[in-house]
């Protein structure tokens, strides 16, 4: 009787684990620009331009009920759920904004506004998406999806600005989408695209 037990359990631990080490390479993405994981109290976010700031944003019950509620909308469907990440990201962008200063930031913010307070770049971006998205993991708000450790394109040498996004990886096909906020305004719904897709831009 025990051997159909194990067996079951083997199966599910093997599944888990792929998942389990993939969002450890996100949580180490954080680590390595100094941001603590994030917690149902409280998200440490990035600004100015590769984490030059780091402000901590304390979190109330109501910001994880608004959390909630806006992944919930995702249940349904892989695709519904990549819908959700996106309107997520916007209303976290619009919830730490005031904090950060970066309401008004630059979308595409590059050299000319770096080390400023008030702006963002991709690595912020990246930072703070990845946060938000291993805070939802955390809740179980994920239900197509884990989240991955952020990718990264353009080497200057190919005539390419280097630039980097969040990540997602659907659980059932494998197929990766790129959740980049930068390009868009403080609030606005990010680019949600196919990694593939995402890699051949400029």
């Amino acid at each position: 009787m025990r051997l159909p037990v194990l067996l079951i359990a083997f199966f599910l631990l093997s599944q888990a684990a792929p998942a389990l080490a993939e969002e450890a390479e996100a949580a180490a993405y954080l680590t390595k620009y100094e941001v603590p994981q994030p917690t149902i109290s409280e998200v440490v976010v990035c600004h100015g331009f590769g984490c030059k700031y780091r402000t901590a944003v304390r979190l109330a019950s109501g910001d994880i009920a608004r959390l909630r509620e806006i992944m919930k909308r995702g249940q349904r469907s892989a695709g519904a759920e990549i819908d959700a990440i996106a309107n997520a990201v916007a209303w976290f962008e619009r919830r730490i904004g005031p904090h950060t200063g970066t309401t008004r930031r630059t979308p595409r913010a590059g050299p000319d506004q770096s080390g400023e307070r008030y702006e963002a770049d991709c690595i912020d971006q990246s930072v703070n998406t990845t946060a938000l998205l291993l805070l939802a993991a955390q809740l179980n708000l994920l239900r197509h999806h884990e989240v991955e450790a952020p990718q990264s394109r353009g080497y200057l040498i190919d005539g390419r600005y280097p630039h980097a996004t969040a990540v997602v990886a659907d659980l059932r096909s494998g197929a990766r989408w790129a959740i980049d906020p930068w390009t868009k305004r403080n609030g606005e719904r990010p680019d949600t695209l196919p990694i593939e897709r995402w890699m051949q831009g400029s």
